[in-house]
């Protein structure tokens, strides 16, 4: 990258050069990112990429039975929409907004041009990027299946933490409920034992990370694994 693009915080535009992002710019189109929008679907039409500019992003995955779990998270290091740059063109999970902010939105007719385009740093970049969500999606999976709910609620709080960028941020129980695939009430128990341990503060759906060093150390080794991977993908892309 030659300079600071003065108009993105999306870490993957960032890792473009300043000739190769102008190129871009003319078909990103700033939108906003409305909480609990839907973005895609499983099975259904990708039609965009949304590079991420603020609020986070869910990928869940859904079962027939109506639960749903959360194999992912986007934020202003990523895009959503990865189905287009692998030639898919469908969604594999359900991509939801669970923290509202904006993006820039890429078209899947221009997605398409990228993956044809000789050279193109957009998609070297997206590719990469890719890896690490591999791996996210795998570490996710151990961490649901092995890992106790405290454990995987701290992994949680931390990797929104990184994406939102505050120490404080808007969440209802039964949303994390709903992200981390276990019964609201036993929500309930995991985050009031943060609460009395001093770790977080938690009222009127609002949640506050008061101790962070505390939580890292009451969170699995899953949430370091994938911030490292992320941060291993970005700096080869710079």
């Amino acid at each position: 990258m030659d300079a600071a693009m003065p108009d993105t915080r999306n870490a993957l535009l960032h890792q473009l050069s300043n000739a190769e992002y102008e190129r871009v710019r003319s078909h990103l189109k700033d939108v906003t990112l409305e909480f609990k929008q839907v973005l895609y679907e499983p099975d259904g039409p990708v039609d965009a990429a949304y590079f991420v500019e603020q609020g986070v992003v869910s990928l869940v995955t859904l079962l027939d039975d109506g639960a749903t779990v959360e194999t992912g998270t986007i934020g202003n290091e990523g895009v959503a929409g990865l189905p287009i740059f692998l030639e898919s063109e469908r969604g594999t999970e359900r991509a939801i907004c669970q923290i509202a902010g904006s993006a820039k939105r890429l078209s899947a007719e221009v997605v398409r041009a990228e993956r044809e385009r000789a050279g193109s740093q957009l998609r070297s970049v997206v590719l990469r990027y890719t890896s690490a969500v591999i791996k996210m999606t795998a570490q996710t999976a151990a961490c649901n299946r092995l890992h106790t709910v405290e454990e995987r609620m701290c992994r949680w709080l931390l990797m929104t933490l990184d994406r939102v960028g505050n120490n404080e941020f808007p969440l209802t129980q039964e949303f994390l409920a709903h992200m981390l695939g276990v019964r609201r009430p036993t929500v309930n128990i995991a985050g009031a034992t943060l609460q009395k341990a001093g770790l977080i503060r938690y009222s009127r759906g609002k949640i506050a990370v008061v101790d962070r060093e505390g939580l890292e150390s009451a969170s699995c080794e899953c949430y370091a694994r994938i911030r490292d991977e992320f941060a291993i993908a970005l700096r080869q892309s710079s």
